[in-house]
């Protein structure tokens, strides 16, 4: 088999810290603010085939439906009739905050039209897949990776212009609190939630601005962690006003992945908060050993219950690998 007739690729995820507009009050909506992270990645292979295969240790139902749709949905943009087997190898887990169908579409997507030497920009490519309508820090992320800032949309034929895109410290660590259960909040019901958010009061989109544009990007530049815990953490408590309501009169959509957020940040320096509607938690560390602390205090004080479980990881400052031959 030719080495451009096999691709693999591996796209990472994200975590989405909030939106500066939800409501579109300056004209641009939602604009949004989020980190590229490390091993919660979408790792794909594909081949040229005679008819389309779709398969691999992490595909599910769901999944595999979704590959379909992506898939017509590529082949109506760019005209092209050729089949493939694709091995979905990893994936994050769905609905839990990791943007995962943004990965997924995109890794698919690009993985393809290399093959048949198509090489449209992500932007573009994102609009053909139907992903971004509101966010754009999955398809800014996936190709640079990194802490990101968007600019909101205008119009549905236009992703979200980058803002910003600054490299984020590695050893400031990721504490994520996770629940096994999957977000209600995607597709028509995310619709609805959002059209029914409340309309923004002026002074709490401008606090939203301040905070990143002032506090949060040029604390991440200066690696001062105090100022970007408080940056980040006042913006996360303004997001978690902001959904009370669609969240069913929650700051966080998992109140248990709330109650250990809570406590955390009572007893440690940490910027926190839910990663889009959750239910996936998150406490950012500024170092190794603080996070030490916090996983014995958790432990110590019998804190995760309901399922909860933790993992740690880091920002990942670089967006998608592709691999010619497999990988």
């Amino acid at each position: 088999m030719p080495v451009d007739d096999c691709v693999s690729l591996i796209a990472p995820a994200r975590l989405h810290f909030g939106f500066l507009d939800p409501t579109g009050l300056s004209g641009r909506q939602f604009a949004s603010l989020g980190l590229v992270i490390e091993g919660y990645n979408v790792n794909l292979e594909a081949t040229r085939s005679k008819t389309l295969i779709i398969t691999g240790d992490a595909l599910d139902e769901e999944t595999a439906k979704f590959f379909r749709v992506t898939i017509t949905r590529l082949k109506k943009k760019y005209g092209f009739a050729d089949d493939f087997k694709i091995v979905l190898k990893e994936k994050p887990p769905r609905h839990s905050g990791f943007g995962s169908g943004t990965q997924l579409a995109l890794a698919l997507s690009r993985a393809l039209l290399e093959i048949i030497k198509l090489k449209p920009r992500t932007e573009h490519l994102s609009l053909a897949v139907n992903r971004g309508k509101r966010s754009g820090i999955g398809i800014l992320g996936f190709d640079k990776g990194g802490f990101i800032v968007d600019g909101g949309k205008l119009t549905d034929a236009r992703q979200p212009p980058l803002i910003s895109r600054v490299c984020f410290p590695k050893n400031w660590k990721i504490l994520l609190v996770m629940q096994d259960k999957t977000s209600h909040f995607y597709g028509d019901r995310e619709i609805k939630a959002i059209e029914g958010l409340p309309k923004l009061k002026k002074e709490k989109s401008s606090t939203l601005c301040r905070e990143t544009l002032l506090r949060v990007i040029p604390a991440i530049i200066d690696r001062d962690f105090e100022s970007f815990a408080k940056g980040l953490t006042n913006i996360q408590n303004l997001m978690g006003e902001i959904f009370f309501n669609a969240q069913d009169g929650s700051t966080f959509s998992s109140p248990s992945v709330g109650k250990v957020i809570e406590v955390l940040a009572k007893n440690f320096e940490i910027g926190s908060g839910q990663s889009s509607w959750g239910p996936t938690g998150f406490a950012i560390f500024k170092s190794n050993d603080e996070l030490q602390k916090a996983l014995n205090f958790l432990k110590t004080n019998n804190l995760l219950t309901d399922g909860l479980r933790l993992d740690v990881t880091c920002a990942r400052n670089r967006g998608y690998q592709l691999f010619k031959g497999g990988k």
